[in-house]
This record gives structure tokens, C-alpha cells and sequence, in this order.
């Protein structure tokens, strides 16, 4: 994917996901500048895995989570079931961590 692609992705993502970091962004003139080192970001990293050998399947997952997929705001688009199967799989995941 291209850079613009990946800023793309980010501003859909972004818009549903994390409502209150656009309404900033937007506030304060910055979304748009944002969006686009995200991309360029991510792709610069899908790059660099690649050539230590990721696919590059492998390499956007890593890179997309750490640039354009950000994790939701707390309470953002989430519906109720969606509230609760993320508190049992937290859970699950702490106990088998031992935390």
C-alpha cells in the first residue's frame, strides 16, 4: 500500500474510533497533517520489516497497529456485548500472564 492508503485507512479508522483525537486534531488545524505522517509512517515501517524479512502481511499488521489502527477511545462505537467480550478476553489474557 501507499502512504496515502495507509492515511486513508487511518482517517476512517480514526473517524469511528477515536472521535475525540479528530475533534482535536481538527480544532487545531492538524488532522490532515496527522493523517499523513501516520501513513508515511506506517509505510516506512511495512518497509523496513520487509527487508528484515517480513512478508509483508506480516509487516503491515505490525506497522498498521502501531500507526493507523490505534486503539479505540474508551466507550467509542462500542456496543454493549463488544464492552463485554473485551473485559473476558482482558481477563482471560491477565490470568494466563499471571498478572
Amino acid at each position: 500500500m501507499s502512504a496515502q492508503q495507509y492515511a486513508t485507512t487511518a482517517r476512517k479508522h480514526w473517524t469511528k474510533w477515536l472521535p475525540k483525537k479528530v475533534a482535536a486534531l481538527k480544532a487545531s488545524g492538524e488532522l490532515e497533517q496527522a493523517l499523513q505522517t501516520a501513513g508515511k509512517l506506517a509505510q516506512a515501517e511495512v518497509l523496513s520489516l520487509m527487508e528484515q524479512g517480513f512478508q509483508q502481511h506480516e509487516a503491515e499488521e505490525v506497522a498498521l497497529k502501531q500507526f493507523v489502527l490505534l486503539a479505540p477511545e474508551h466507550g467509542a462505537n462500542v456496543e454493549p456485548w463488544e464492552r463485554a467480550e473485551e473485559a473476558k478476553l482482558q481477563a482471560s489474557y491477565r490470568k494466563m500472564m499471571g498478572a
